[in-house]
């Protein structure tokens, strides 16, 4: 493919992706079909072919990708057209995990519970409305903190320097030729990765009892206790204090990651700020999973308490050792993959993000 159409191909795409998925195709065909018509004109008139010089010129006039789709998007109110779309993909993902977790506390509830159209339906209000409440107060604080960030970023225009968010300057189609296929952000994985870490917070700071066992898991779901006398049955956590020890500091990492793939949405490409975050928070999670392999058992179980559910010691003494290696192993293959992770990234910052003369001097 000719570089002039891969440079009208990339500012489509850029355009294209700051706009509703329902609109995207049509919009795009529009574009490129201008932008086309306006290049064959210019070419006409100059008596010169259609070059990357060219190209440039037109991009650099038909605007940036951001502007372009803004005159799109509408007006909006509280959330500004370079947010939205971000809001509403955030707003979509914490919807879905809320949904996820609300599923999975009414299927435990209805498996630990003897199903009657009383019971049932008392069930689905319940778990129904506590959705609903969450629902509410999570999309209240995802408007406010978006609504602080359209008044704090955009509101300041030029004289706020944040890279990689929308600010009052000349754009330059050069940019355009950074965006690399190596450089591309991938949508699917991004995402994947921001609800993840959205998961691991609520569960690991919130429902922290639904890890471990027992016969009558709705009951520990429900009142939040980490032990439960339900007759002779009694909720046993699977992670000790030593593993919540080491939550803060995970939530921070998880917390730093969701805001790094938002900011790696908004931009749709990777850059050297970025790659330096990612070694930085990968650095992080090798060192909390060294300390996890080295410090106390993270474990709250042990061959003894088993035996109490299980019944027989050799199989609870199987199990243990089971359980154990497979932590073990985890957090051998975390560190290992974190390890050559952080060296994949710096090898690509060397050769991909950094400057020719200081990728030498590196």
């Amino acid at each position: 493919m000719e570089m002039s159409a891969i440079l009208i191909d990339t500012y489509v795409s850029e355009v294209g992706r700051r706009l509703p998925v329902k609109t995207r195709a049509d919009i795009q065909a529009e574009i490129r079909s201008t932008l086309q018509d306006m290049l064959e004109e210019r070419s006409q008139k100059t008596g010169k072919p259609v070059d990357d010089e060219l190209i440039f010129e037109t991009l650099k006039e038909y605007g940036a990708p951001e502007k372009v789709a803004a005159t799109y998007l509408g007006e909006r109110y509280l959330i500004g057209p370079h947010l939205y779309p971000i809001f509403m993909l955030v707003l979509r993902i914490v919807l879905i995990v809320i949904g996820v977790l609300a599923a999975i506390t009414l299927g435990i509830t209805a498996y630990q519970t003897t199903i009657t159209p009383v019971n049932a339906l008392e069930t689905i209000l319940r778990v129904g409305t506590n959705l609903v409440a969450t629902a509410m107060t999570v999309l209240g604080n995802i408007v406010l903190i978006f609504a602080i960030l359209e008044w704090a970023l955009f509101k300041a225009g030029s004289k706020l320097e944040i890279k990689g968010f929308p600010k009052e300057k000349e754009w330059d189609p050069r940019s355009l030729l950074n965006l690399s296929p190596s450089n591309q952000v991938k949508l699917g994985e991004t995402i994947a990765e921001i609800v993840g870490c959205f998961a691991a917070i609520l569960i690991f700071n919130f429902y922290p009892q639904i890890i471990g066992f027992t016969p009558s898991l709705n009951g520990v779901v429900g009142s939040g206790n980490w032990a439960i006398g339900f007759g002779s049955a009694t909720f046993t956590p699977l992670l000790s204090q030593a593993f919540f020890y080491y939550v803060p500091y995970l939530t921070i990492v998880w917390s730093l990651t969701i805001l790094l793939d938002i900011f790696l949405l908004r931009m749709g490409h990777w850059n050297v700020l970025a790659r330096i975050s990612l070694i930085g928070l990968k650095g992080i999670s090798l060192l909390i999973a060294a300390l996890m392999l080295s410090g106390p058992s993270i474990l709250a179980i042990s061959a003894q308490s088993l035996v109490s559910s299980i019944g027989d010691a050799t199989a609870a003494n199987t199990l243990m050792t089971l359980i154990n290696g497979a932590v073990h192993l985890a957090l051998w293959l975390a560190i290992i993959g974190g390890s050559i992770e952080i060296i994949r990234l710096i090898v690509r910052l060397v050769t991909n993000d950094l400057p020719p003369q200081v990728a030498v001097k590196n």
